[in-house]
Formats: structure tokens, C-alpha cells, sequence
């Protein structure tokens, strides 16, 4: 070696190029070639893939150290080589000592940090989550629309609201969530099976459609440089700040999209023909795996890109890692699904995750040959990410940095109906076990939703977050309380104090009308004095010239005194 003059840049370049060519320019080599890691020696004697003896071969015989380059010296790879070293990530099957690089967070019970008392009533454990800061903040900017209504249709008598009449109306809201009639004006019918007393005797029919129309969440001048998001933003920051911080974080949580219904015109409506609600509102939410307690929601607003986040993540990266940037206590492991899952995702994050991956994806492991329903297998790459492969069904992979190769039963229904044990690996039953968190929340929200039409995105979005704080709030309140109440058995008392205390709050009162008693009223007064007498001359019947009968009579009405025949007496009086 120490014959062998040294080459220069352009030679080794040369040289590469021409290794390179020669590789790959024999049919018989294998289309499975991952090229060389930039590692250690150990690294890639791990990776799968073809050796490169010809490549090695023809280096060492033009002098080219592997290792550290140019013999003798340790000259780097040029810069100006047109053929870089390439970045894609090894896998190989897991070692028997393999330990992940995160651990599964261990169980633990999760705490109410309201700082209430099982004393405390339904109302308290609401305003922990729904503050009134918020109730006065939406009432100002619902008196700024109104003060616009007022200037633009010239209504001196339109009065402002207060804090009281907005949650009074929002009282209301959760009586017609759970109390459900065709229309909303039904709530104010005189039939005692369809009008409800107490929305009745709350508020009017017309006050409450006026606040209603007129509820606003932020300033009515939008300025040029704000955001899509920028009717519901003020709502969505708040309500983030009091989920987090009323309750402690959970061990398990899961990273999901949920869907708000709206069929109206507008940019930020999505499509999912896979769930339940096909149009609507996408909103990214981070659950208790468990209890489906809400942590972090953003609404999507398109592909933006966040604060310090790279331009080259992933849409799924971006939103796993905005929403765990409000994780209080890092002991907490996220089960997310396939639309998040990436391999660099899980080699970076430094949480414990799970999640199901696509195969297709880059630096994804490549997998070979069919599996058998119930068998498995295992990789690993060097950032200590475990990759396991189950066939199911179909064929399930699925990516965790806190799980080793640990194999665990799954119950599996067979075709004659008999449910057998098969094996699992131990990372996908956490997965099956842990991701449902924003299912949960959606279902418990749904139960009960403010369902009414608006061509409104935002409004839709607001009844959407008042059902979400109405179950944190429950959610809440078991935890302190220890007793297993149902979601109706807490809002049916919740809607009737907000109802009541909003009601005694608000300087807003109610007119009665106190003109002269109907023309009925009068009639019906005293019914004992209406009786039929004789009079002196016969007169045109009163009923009947209505109805434009010419008929005449001499019978009168004692407490009238007008002509009525004894055909219409009854009626008239009726």
C-alpha cells in the first residue's frame, strides 16, 4: 500500500463513477440494493440487502481505503461528487437483547386538578372548562354585531346583551340538545305536548333568535393578515388552555381527526368517505385514551406550515407535533394511526408512540414473502424502532419505539363462529387497546349535539367545542365525585342552572305585555251574566252581518248588549 501513490479528487471521482456503472449495469444483481450506510462497520453488516464485493473490490484495488477513505491519508469523498451517499435507514431482524429507545409509560391514575370538592355542583366543574372570561369575551363581541343591526336597520329600542343573557342562551342550547322538536320556534308552541315551559319562561322566542343569529366570538373587522380560523380562534385557544389545565396528563393518549357536520359553502370543508360524517370541519384532537377526556384541538386550516417546524414533514408529522407541544407531563405514550405514522416520526419524537404505518412509505422496511393469518415478523433499525408485520385479516405493520419483539394472544373469531386465540405481537394489541380515544370523545359528544342548520362554519364549530367542554366537565366531575353518572344525568342539571343563574344575572328583562284585555278575554269575563233577553225592536244579528247573513232578531245579550239569534248565541260567546 505504501507503493500506490495517492490519488486526486477528480480520479476518485472518476473511479466511483465507474464502480458504480459497472454494478449496476450486470443483469443478474439483485433489485433489492439499498446502497452503503454512512455508519459504523457493525451498521452495515446489519443492513439487508446484496454485498458489494465488486464495489469493494475495484475500490481496494485503485488504493481506496473503505473505511476511511484514501489509503494512507484520511481523505474525505469530494464534495463535488455527483453521487452522494445515500440516507435511507437499515432494517434487520431485532436482536434477543433488543431494548426500544423510549418504555411504555406505566399505569397510573389520573387526577382532577380543578381544586373542587365533591360539594361542588355541575355548574362549577363547567365554568373550570367553559371560564367566564370566555362567556364576557363572547358577549362584547355579540354587542358589537348587534350595535352594527342597530346602525344599519336604525333600531333605537334594540338593546345590548350581558354575560347573563349569553349564558342563559347557552343554557338553552343544551336544553335543545337533549330535548329535541322539529323547529326551533316549536320551543315557544301554546301545545302543552311540543312547547317547553322552561325555555318559555326563561327567554322570548324573538330575543332568543336575535342573539342567536348575532352570536359572535371575536371582532366583526377582520383584519387583512388574519387567518382562515379567525372567527373561531380566540374560542379554540381558550378552551385549550382550560382542558390542559384542569386535569392531569394520562399515561395513554391518542392522536386523531374528528369531524364536524356542515354542508355549507366554504374552504376549509373536507371530504372523508370513510367516516361518519362525510362533509364537514376536519379538527385534529389529542384524548385520554381511556375516558376520551379532551387535551389539544386545532382545527384544520390547510397546509401550513407551523413554528419551528421543518418544511420537509409530513402533514401527519406537523399535526402530531403541534399537538404534543402543550404536554405538560412527559410520561405519557400517544397511539396514533396510519395517516401520522412515519418512520422519522418515531426515530424524532421524544414521547413513546405506536402507531400503524403504510408500507409504501419512505424508509419504510421492505417485507418479504406472505404471511398466514396469525403469524408475524419483526425489524428493527438502528434508532431502536421496532417494526412488526401481522396477518389478519389483511396484513396490519405497525412502528413503536417502546416495544421489543415481545409476543402476546389476540381473540379471533373464525369463519364457523368459534372465537380462538392466536398470536399477537405485543405492540399491535397496544395499539388495539389504546387508540380509540377521539372515537370515544366523538361518541359522547354526539349523543347529545346542538344538531341545527347554520351556513356558518364557525358557529357549527362553536356548538361543537360547548358539547366538548360539557364533556370534559362531566369527565371532570367523575373523577372527583367517584360516582358513575350518566352524560344525562349531569347536563339536564347543568342546562337548568345555567338557565336559572343566567336568568338572575342578566340586566336584560323580560317585557310582558300590559295593554287592554283581548276582545276574548272580555267576553268570557263573568260568563254567568251573559244571558239571552227579549228587547223592544228587532235589530240585525251581530255574528251573522259578519258572515254577511242579513238576519234580524230580538234577543240581546244582557252583559253585550248587542242583537244576537239564538243560533249564534253559543258561538259568538265561544
Amino acid at each position: 500500500m505504501s507503493n500506490k501513490r495517492k490519488y486526486s479528487e477528480a480520479e476518485l471521482c472518476q473511479i466511483l463513477d465507474e464502480s458504480e456503472e459497472e454494478y449496476f449495469s450486470d443483469d443478474s444483481s439483485d433489485g433489492e440494493y439499498q446502497p452503503e450506510h454512512e455508519s459504523s462497520t457493525e451498521s452495515d453488516s446489519d443492513c439487508s440487502g446484496v454485498s458489494q464485493d465488486a464495489e469493494d473490490s475495484s475500490l481496494e484495488a485503485h488504493g481506496v481505503n473503505l473505511l476511511h477513505g484514501v489509503s494512507g491519508d484520511e481523505v474525505p469523498y469530494p464534495a463535488s461528487s455527483k453521487k452522494k451517499v445515500s440516507s435511507e435507514i437499515c432494517w434487520s431482524p431485532p436482536k434477543v437483547l433488543f431494548i426500544p429507545r423510549h418504555t411504555v409509560t406505566l399505569h397510573r391514575r389520573t387526577a382532577s386538578l380543578c381544586n373542587l370538592d365533591m360539594s361542588s355542583d355541575e355548574m362549577a366543574y363547567f365554568l373550570k372548562v367553559f371560564p367566564r372570561s370566555l362567556i364576557i369575551f363572547i358577549s362584547q363581541c355579540t354587542n358589537k354585531r348587534l350595535d352594527i343591526l342597530r346602525k344599519k336597520k336604525n333600531l333605537v329600542n334594540l338593546c345590548e346583551t350581558d354575560p347573563g343573557e349569553i349564558l342563559l342562551v347557552l343554557g338553552c342550547m343544551l336544553v335543545m340538545s337533549y330535548n329535541k322538536v322539529p323547529s326551533i320556534s316549536d320551543y315557544w308552541s301554546h301545545n302543552p305536548s311540543l312547547g317547553n315551559e322552561a325555555i318559555k319562561g326563561a327567554i322570548s322566542r324573538n330575543r332568543f333568535q336575535l342573539l342567536i343569529s348575532k352570536l359572535y366570538f371575536t371582532d366583526p373587522e377582520q383584519p387583512a393578515s388574519s387567518s382562515k380560523t379567525y372567527y373561531i380562534d380566540e374560542v379554540i385557544s381558550c378552551l385549550k388552555h382550560t382542558f390542559s389545565k384542569a386535569r392531569d396528563e394520562s399515561p395513554y393518549q391518542s392522536i386523531d381527526e374528528s369531524m364536524t357536520k356542515f354542508k355549507g359553502r366554504s374552504a376549509l370543508k373536507q371530504y372523508l368517505p370513510l367516516k361518519p360524517i362525510k362533509r364537514g370541519i376536519k379538527i385534529w384532537e389529542r384524548c385520554d385514551a381511556m375516558t376520551g377526556y379532551a387535551y389539544d384541538l386545532n382545527v384544520y386550516s390547510g397546509k401550513e406550515l407551523g413554528q419551528d417546524l421543518p418544511e420537509s414533514s409530513t402533514l401527519g408529522e406537523r399535526v402530531v407535533l403541534s399537538l404534543t407541544k402543550t404536554i405538560r407531563n412527559p410520561d405519557v405514550t400517544l397511539v396514533f394511526d396510519r395517516f401520522f405514522t412515519s418512520v422519522h416520526l418515531l426515530n424524532s419524537i421524544q414521547y413513546p408512540a405506536v402507531g400503524t404505518a403504510i408500507s409504501t412509505r419512505k424508509n419504510m422496511p421492505k417485507f418479504q414473502g406472505k404471511l398466514k393469518r396469525g403469524e408475524f415478523e419483526f425489524l428493527a433499525n438502528h434508532q431502536r424502532t421496532m417494526a412488526a408485520r401481522w396477518q389478519d385479516s389483511k396484513e396490519v405493520t405497525v412502528l413503536s419505539n417502546c416495544h421489543d419483539a415481545t409476543v402476546n394472544t389476540a381473540n379471533r373469531k373464525q369463519k364457523d363462529g368459534r372465537k380462538v386465540k392466536v398470536d399477537c405481537p405485543e405492540l399491535i394489541c397496544f395499539y388495539n387497546k389504546y387508540m380509540g380515544g377521539v372515537d370515544l370523545s366523538d361518541q359522547k359528544v354526539g349523543v347529545y349535539d346542538f344538531d341545527r342548520r347554520s351556513n356558518k362554519w364557525w358557529k357549527k364549530v362553536f356548538y361543537k367545542v360547548l358539547m366538548l367542554a360539557v364533556v370534559n366537565s362531566w369527565i371532570l366531575y367523575m373523577d372527583t365525585t367517584k360516582k358513575d353518572v350518566r352524560l344525562l344525568q349531569f347536563i339536564v342539571p347543568l342546562a337548568e342552572k345555567m338557565m336559572a343563574m343566567g336568568k338572575e344575572q342578566s340586566k336584560v328583562k323580560r317585557k310582558r305585555c300590559r295593554g287592554r284585555p283581548s276582545k276574548i278575554a272580555k267576553l268570557m269575563l263573568n260568563v254567568g251574566d251573559h244571558l239571552p233577553v227579549e228587547g223592544n225592536t228587532r235589530r240585525r244579528c251581530m255574528r251573522c252581518a259578519q258572515n254577511k247573513v242579513e238576519k234580524r232578531t230580538k234577543t240581546l245579550c244582557t252583559m253585550c248588549q248587542v242583537p244576537l239569534c239564538r243560533q249564534c248565541f253559543t258561538s259568538y260567546h265561544t
